[in-house]
């Protein structure tokens, strides 16, 4: 097995459960650098709440945005964003808000939802994102978002996909990266097609490819490489899916995969 590529998911994954890098992960991950093996976070979260992030990191390469809506250059500029139309959007946040669910849509450094709430709050501490206020956000989104976000309860959230993908599932792409979030984001606003989309324009190789992930979001980048590896804390069907799997991020399984299985035979 010859790896020169890491994929990975962040939150869950790479991250601690405080949301930090670990100085164990990031040794670990300039440690590949300084062997010449890419590292390429995989995110769920907005460039701009991974920005703070990879500027830690310091890769020196581009990297994935919202769930496969935004490739990013390793200047942290856009170089290529996919969006849902700002009508298709208006009917998922009526239909969401309409099933008592809390909805955020995505533009810039900004989030935006109709009121202020635990959810929002909470989101946009974690995430670093600004968070604004704006009443009736279905009547507020005119403009086309990269991605909603709808944020309840593990059960109601299970149900919010099943019946999301239902009603929209030919015109948009829904997943879930956390137990109560539930993502709904453009067509090919997958992490497995923006990885197929970076690794034509970067040269990425499927069969020297390791990928990481820890929930249903991450599934479609275990098709892009035979070294997939699910994280010890996530989903089982994410666990059933994988070839390997690590230790749960709270003992950073992710960067101790990677120092025993790739690392140390280069050593």
């Amino acid at each position: 097995m010859i790896i020169d590529t890491i994929v990975t998911d962040m939150d869950d994954t790479l991250f601690t459960q405080e949301g930090t890098i670990s100085d164990f992960s990031l040794e670990v991950m300039r440690e590949c650098a300084r062997r010449g093996i890419r590292v390429i976070p995989n995110s769920g979260r907005a460039q701009a709440s991974m920005e703070p992030f990879m500027r830690q990191l310091n890769t020196g390469l581009p990297y994935i945005a919202c769930n496969g809506a935004q490739l990013v250059n390793a200047d942290h500029t856009v170089m290529e964003e996919l969006f849902m139309p700002a009508p298709l959007a208006r009917e998922v946040c009526a239909f969401w808000e309409g099933e008592g669910i809390y909805v955020q849509a995505y533009r810039g450094n900004a989030v935006y939802y109709s009121r202020e709430s635990i959810s929002s709050r909470e989101y946009t501490r974690s995430s670093g994102l600004e968070g604004v206020q704006v009443g009736d956000l279905t009547t507020f989104l005119t403009f086309d978002t990269p991605k909603l976000l709808a944020i309840a309860e593990p059960e109601k959230i299970a149900r919010l996909y099943r019946i999301s993908r239902e009603r929209f599932g030919e015109r948009l792409v829904f997943s879930i990266s956390k137990p109560n979030y539930c993502e709904a984001t453009p067509l090919g606003g997958t992490k497995g097609e923006a990885l197929i989309r970076l690794a034509e324009r970067v040269g990425i190789l499927p069969e020297r490819t390791m990928v990481f992930g820890d929930s249903l979001n991450d599934l479609s980048m275990f098709s892009f490489t035979p070294y997939s590896v699910a994280m010890g804390n996530g989903r089982e069907e994410v666990k059933q899916a994988a070839r390997f799997v690590c230790g749960p991020n709270s003992v950073d399984g992710m960067a101790r995969f990677v120092k025993e299985r790739v690392l140390c035979p280069l050593a």
